[in-house]
């Protein structure tokens, strides 16, 4: 017989996953842009690159912390922070007058991929039964693959539609489904949350 995942099981790791999803869908968006962003923040394109190296390399390092943060922290609070850190990310880079600005902003966000990415495959491996974890891990796997994949078509279409800024507050509706918010609001002690932002930091 079967095995049923929860319902909460299922909306974790859908929200993780979309998450993880948006999180290396804007990794590579800004590589067709650059040539845009080097006239409008005044800088230089070695200098406009950190967009993207700076992106790959806090990801990384926020990963490989990640499996401390796991042992030490709740799954659920972890995940409200990388929510909350992707969307003050976005909204930065969105808004952004300058090259330091937008830079922080894509940085912010990195940290929040660094641990949704994580954090998905936790979820899964530690609630989905053995019998389906293939099924489940290839799925996590195709998201991860088709993000940075379509990241150049999605930041070109917007960029010579609209703005390159457009990248970034397209994705903001998708942050706020009412359904996961949801979620995150029921299964979240808020004192403990914020006792576990200020010892992250």
């Amino acid at each position: 017989m079967q095995q049923r995942l929860s319902r909460a099981t299922v909306l974790s790791i859908i929200a993780t996953g979309l998450l993880s999803f948006m999180g290396t869908l804007v990794e590579t968006s800004l590589n067709v842009t650059f040539a845009t962003l080097t006239k409008q923040m005044q800088v230089n394109l070695a200098t406009i690159q950190w967009l993207t190296t700076g992106y790959l390399l806090l990801t990384t390092l926020t990963m490989i912390a990640s499996a401390h943060l796991i042992k030490r922290y709740p799954a659920k609070t972890l995940f409200l922070i990388a929510i909350m850190c992707f969307t003050l990310g976005d909204l930065l880079s969105a808004v952004a007058p300058s090259f330091p600005i937008i830079l922080l902003g894509r940085l912010i966000q990195a940290f929040s991929t660094g641990l949704s990415i994580p954090l998905m495959f936790h979820i899964i491996l530690t609630s989905v039964p053995p019998r389906r974890l293939a099924t489940y891990n290839g799925m996590a796997a195709m998201l991860i693959a088709l993000g940075p994949a379509l990241g150049p078509t999605y930041g070109g279409l917007l960029t010579a539609t609209w703005t390159w800024r457009m990248i970034f507050w397209l994705l903001l509706p998708l942050i706020v489904i009412p359904k996961l918010q949801e979620q995150i609001s029921h299964a979240i002690n808020p004192g403990k949350t914020v006792f576990s932002l200020i010892f992250i930091f």
